[in-house]
């Protein structure tokens, strides 16, 4: 692979519901499943806390000590890493432009693999393609809300639910969570490729969000796995908390005051994914 993995509509105004609906955790853990041998546990390689609070979203891995705050009305992401003192933002047009620019370069480099025309290059160019043009097909299962969808390079495989399994969250404000939690989704899978070396373009996993969208389905576990003998299988298995703890807005309270309290030296983006890449 090139690139292998690494790895809200907003609440209309008028709209009145729960505070669980404006306010909830996901606990997610990345599982390794390539990397284990037969009947033995899958390592966890990631674990995050998402928490949505007040229209904005703080995602936190706590090996790495850093936040990440998705601010959907201000259309931008703010990064902030507590251990370097060090903050960064960037807009939703900023993505785009950089991920355009991305798509485009390896579309001409695909192209210059395809007319070399050998086998060690056309080989090298599906991959890429699978990245930019996933060519998903759709299959799902009522009976095990499982969803299937099988590409030219990678496939998923969602288990998912369509009602919420708390008393905590009614189904209204349910809806409204799920549609937060994929827009989040989309744009995160979006950050992830310029944030990380090591990520996939976007593509396949905005598609799968569009599918989850149009079934009107939340993921409790996504696997995804390259269709390369010996490439990777991944899984991550979502826990949702429809009420935040008090650590939670403890937390969200920390991480704005850090913010903003002028500790922190702010950085261009391409400077913290340098300063990130080389660990410096």
């Amino acid at each position: 692979m090139h690139r292998p993995l690494a790895l809200p509509l907003a609440l209309i105004a008028i709209f009145t519901a729960p505070a669980s609906a404006q306010e909830f955790g996901v606990y997610t853990r990345v599982f390794n499943v390539a990397g284990a041998a037969s009947k033995t546990t899958p390592e966890v390689i990631v674990r995050s806390l998402t928490l949505f609070r007040s229209g904005a979203v703080y995602d936190t891995i706590h090996s790495a000590g850093e936040v990440t705050i998705f601010e959907p009305s201000r259309r931008r992401f703010v990064i902030v890493n507590g251990p370097r003192r060090l903050t960064t933002e960037l807009s939703f047009e900023e993505i785009d432009k950089s991920l355009k620019k991305a798509e485009l370069a390896t579309r001409e480099y695909i192209a210059q693999l395809r007319r070399k025309g050998d086998a060690r290059s056309l080989a090298a160019a599906a991959p890429l393609l699978a990245q930019l043009d996933p060519g998903f097909s759709e299959q799902f299962d009522a009976s095990s809300a499982t969803l299937l969808l099988p590409g030219r390079g990678f496939r998923y495989r969602v288990n998912c639910t369509r009602t919420p399994s708390s008393a905590n969250i009614d189904r209204l404000a349910f809806n409204a969570a799920r549609g937060r939690y994929l827009e989040y989704a989309d744009w995160t899978a979006k950050l992830n490729y310029l944030l990380h070396p090591r990520a996939l373009f976007p593509a396949p996993r905005i598609a799968l969000n569009q599918a989850l969208k149009t079934r009107k389905l939340l993921p409790l576990t996504v696997e995804l796995r390259d269709n390369s003998s010996g490439g990777f299988h991944l899984r991550a298995e979502h826990q949702y908390h429809w009420k935040l703890t008090g650590k939670d807005r403890d937390d969200i309270r920390h991480w704005n005051s850090l913010r903003t309290a002028g500790t922190l030296r702010r950085v261009k983006f391409a400077e913290y994914r340098r300063r990130l890449v080389t660990r410096r």
